[in-house]
Formats: C-alpha cells, sequence, structure tokens
C-alpha cells in the first residue's frame, strides 16, 4: 500500500524476480507504470503508458541507489532494488525476505541461517552482484559469462532448423533430449550452464547459427535465460544463410520448436 492509495506489482513469469509492471490505484482510478531492468532484473529505468520516463535510478555495484531521477513532474516512489529486494524507508536497509541488506557495504546485517554450511562468510550477498542473484537472503545463484557472451530469454531466439537428433550430449554421455528437458523443468540442471549458443542478428531477431538442440531443451524445460554469443566468423554465416534456405525457413528463422528426428 502506498501513503494515498494503493500499489500492486506484476513480475515475469519465467524471471519471477524481475518486475515488469506496477500497477497504482486511488478509489476507480488505475494507472499502470512499466519496469525496465538489466539483466539480472534490477530496475533501471519506469516509464508512464505513453512511454514517458518517469524514474531512472543510478543503482552502484551492490544496490545502493545513489540517485533518483524523475522527469514526471512529481516524485515517483519506486522501492525496488536488486532482484527480491526493497527498500525500507525507516531503516534505510532493503528488506530481502529472510534477513535485511545493507547496500552501501554489499552486507547483509543478520547472520546466514544455516551457519558455516553456507560459507565462512556469513554476512555476505554474492561474491559479483553482476552474475549472482540472491532474491531471498538465503542462497546464491551464479551465472558464469565468458567475454562476447550475453543472457537472454530462450524465447527471444529462433530456430534455423524443423528436427533436432532425439539424443544430447552431456558430460555423463548421451541421454534423450525429453530426459534433460524434464530435468531442466525440475531445477536439476539449469540451461546457463550449457556452453553459450552462437547466433545471428538478423534484422533485430537472434537466430540459432549452432545450437539448436540446447536451445529447444532451455524453451521447452522454461528456463529463465541461456547464455549466447553472436556468430562472427564469414564461413560459419554462409553456411548458416544455406541451412536456412535448405530448411525452408526465412532469413529470420522459425519461432517454432524443432521435432526430434
Amino acid at each position: 500500500m502506498q501513503q494515498q492509495g494503493w500499489r500492486t506489482y506484476l513480475y515475469d513469469a519465467e524471471q519471477p524476480y524481475t518486475p515488469v509492471a506496477s500497477v497504482t490505484g486511488k478509489g476507480e482510478s488505475r494507472q499502470v507504470w512499466y519496469y525496465h531492468t538489466d539483466v539480472t532484473g534490477t530496475p533501471q529505468e519506469v516509464t508512464a503508458a505513453d512511454g514517458t520516463l518517469v524514474w531512472a535510478g543510478y543503482i552502484r555495484g551492490f544496490g545502493e541507489n545513489a540517485a533518483d531521477i524523475s522527469n514526471s513532474g512529481a516524485y515517483f516512489h519506486q522501492p525496488l532494488r536488486l532482484p527480491g529486494q526493497y527498500f525500507d524507508d525507516e531503516t534505510g536497509l532493503h528488506y530481502n525476505l529472510f534477513r535485511y541488506y545493507a547496500p552501501e557495504c554489499g552486507r547483509f546485517v543478520s547472520q546466514d541461517p544455516i551457519g558455516l554450511k553456507g560459507g565462512i562468510n556469513l554476512y555476505q550477498y554474492a561474491p559479483n552482484p553482476l552474475s549472482w542473484i540472491d532474491p531471498l537472503g538465503l542462497t546464491t545463484e551464479e551465472i558464469t559469462l565468458k567475454p562476447g557472451e550475453i543472457l537472454v530469454n530462450p524465447k527471444d531466439v529462433n530456430f534455423s532448423q524443423t528436427t533436432i537428433n532425439s539424443a544430447f550430449d552431456t558430460p555423463d554421455g548421451k541421454r534423450s533430449v525429453q530426459s534433460v528437458i524434464n530435468d531442466v523443468r525440475k531445477g536439476n540442471i539449469k540451461a546457463t550452464d550449457f556452453p553459450a549458443i552462437k547466433v545471428v542478428n538478423v534484422k533485430g531477431q537472434l537466430v540459432v547459427r549452432d545450437g539448436n538442440s540446447r536451445l529447444a531443451i532451455a524453451v521447452k524445460g522454461k528456463a529463465q535465460q541461456i547464455k549466447v554469443i553472436l556468430e562472427t566468423n564469414v564461413d560459419q554465416l554462409r553456411d548458416f544463410t544455406k541451412r536456412l534456405r535448405n530448411n525452408g525457413l526465412p532469413n529470420t528463422g522459425t519461432s517454432k520448436t524443432p521435432t526430434c528426428k
């Protein structure tokens, strides 16, 4: 609730700690505000329904909001910080569900509930807030990126094939694609642990150059993110164009998940 009216937040169904919008109201009036976040889900800007920028924050490395910028003509209250965190006006701390977090020093103010089982630093947030998140204040999630790799939503990438092999190579040998999909859904395997998928940017649409099976598993397994890297090899780009043509697909590929053969 707000001091004058109410507010509720809407989150990405596939990235549950990433806000996409908030709805505010007073009486019968309603207004929708749209959130623009970085790759971790930390808010960077908020816009009105007509695209007008109403809030922008300068968020430092470990979540401290160094400055609020408002173009709405009035102060826009935006308390969301790092994934899972809510700014507490009274204490200046971030409420992180199971613990409170102090952004100016990048540490929790209370010890890890599981003690030394969580590591020797009982107050640590994450080694690197650009590739780790701790939305509950309990355990971190790591995403390691190599130079040139970025994280994207699997649904934002198109396929370059209509079929894929039913067997998938894993460190433990070949497995059926469906069994790997099941493990991704259950959280036993993270799609972000797969090697980065090589993609081509075709008029703003990312299309797989190499890694259709990995993308299919990520999509069917309802993964939130995958690692991709842009293909720059000229010979591979020629092969990519030829593959699309042989598969009867346009240059932008297809969003339809390939079938196993």
